[in-house]
């Protein structure tokens, strides 16, 4: 269920990407993998760390800001500053679970040529066009986050005093300033494109994953559906046992390297929006109108993206949970078979968006969320009050 030519895309933007420090990976054309590359891993780090301090940096400004009473650049900056925490997310992954990532991809590709080949999954009419949209959906996510990326490094440019880019510490009087200017005029210029890159290489990852996997899983392994996509021998005993187990691992792969982040991500967007709505609603008034559809806007990009995180995996659970349902209320025609499956079904649990035990995502998950926003940025706005 993935064609050659939108893995060749994603493969050969990760080698980009990999070359200009934004990720860790090479594309080896010969098995058509990828595999990690330690002087990639290095500059990596680097990039890395210059994010970090650029993130600093930000928050020094944000800091400048508030000292000097400036609302509207506070807020502004504050709220790119809690957003930025997301790139460090991203590069962290790909520092620290650079394997389990290149794990991920290689299982996946594999998998999905594997049952491609063996169940006829790629001949049907509606997965050419899921296909379609996915290969749309990388381009998009490609040029709209390069040319983000290029737009942020040309803002000093335009304006001078733009206080998220270094080049604005540089006084316009200080003797020599044009030469120390092109030097972080330079480094503004290159930083963007490896982070934008690896934060872009992440998402299509995930989109591709999440737009193939979930709906093969939770479709063609639950018996009774009536329409199929794949041949009805997938679904014998055999077979559904073999492919849970290797959706199974696949999916303990994908939790190693994304699952450590899933709390961390909960709580940067959870911030970011109770900051924005406390903002709008107890200072719409002192800042301008600029100020406050930025805070809007991110506030709602954040609310709508973190919610369809939570329910695409609420409904990865609830219909694991019917699939496995499904093979208990199934006879496959000979008791020893049904008493083999019942044995394999009661060690099955379904699969979930998780982080250990402690952190689950589940079907009322996006609702528990949107009340903890609610009555958080209502506790918020009393507290201050008294």
């Amino acid at each position: 269920m993935l064609s050659k030519r939108l893995l060749n895309i994603i493969l050969s933007f990760a080698s980009c990407v990999g070359k200009i420090g934004g990720t860790p990976y090479k594309w080896d054309k010969g098995s058509i993998k990828l595999y990690c590359d330690q002087r990639r891993l290095q500059f990596l780090r680097f990039i890395t760390l210059v994010d970090v301090l650029w993130i600093a940096f930000i928050y020094y400004q944000c800091i400048r800001f508030k000292l000097e009473g400036n609302i509207d650049g506070f807020n502004s900056l504050f709220t790119f500053f809690i957003g930025s925490i997301v790139t460090i997310i991203v590069l962290l992954i790909h520092n620290l679970y650079h394997a389990d990532f290149v794990g991920l991809f290689n299982t996946y590709v594999h998998l999905m040529y594997q049952l491609e080949d063996k169940y006829n999954l790629g001949n049907d009419p509606r997965t050419a066009k899921i296909l379609k949209v996915l290969e749309f959906l990388t381009w998009y996510v490609i040029i709209s986050m390069t040319a983000s990326g290029f737009l942020v490094s040309l803002m000093s440019i335009f304006v001078p005093a733009n206080p998220l880019l270094p080049t604005s510490l540089i006084p316009p009087d200080v003797k020599y300033g044009i030469v120390f200017k092109m030097l972080l005029f330079s480094l503004q210029m290159f930083i963007p494109f490896p982070v934008y890159g690896a934060i872009s290489l992440t998402m299509i990852v995930i989109v591709v994953y999440t737009a193939t996997v979930i709906p093969f899983f939770t479709n063609e392994l639950r018996i009774g559906m009536g329409q199929y996509k794949t041949k009805n021998s997938l679904r014998t005993p055999k077979n559904l046992m073999v492919t849970f187990r290797s959706f199974q691992l696949l999916h303990q792969i994908g939790m190693a390297c994304f699952g450590v982040f899933i709390v961390p991500c909960q709580t940067t967007f959870s911030n970011m929006i109770l900051f924005s709505n406390f903002m709008f609603i107890r200072h719409r008034a002192e800042m301008q109108p600029e100020t406050n559809g930025l805070l809007v806007i991110w506030s709602t990009l954040c609310l709508l993206f973190w919610m369809v995180v939570l329910e695409l995996g609420g409904r990865l659970h609830s219909r694991g949970r019917e699939m496995l349902k499904s093979w208990k209320l199934h006879d496959f025609g000979d008791k020893s078979v049904n008493r083999c499956m019942s044995k394999f079904r009661k060690s099955c649990r379904p699969l979930a968006i998780h982080y250990g035990r402690t952190y689950v995502v589940r079907r009322l998950s996006v609702l528990k969320f949107i009340r903890g926003l609610t009555v958080g940025t209502f506790r918020l706005l009393l507290a201050v009050d008294d």
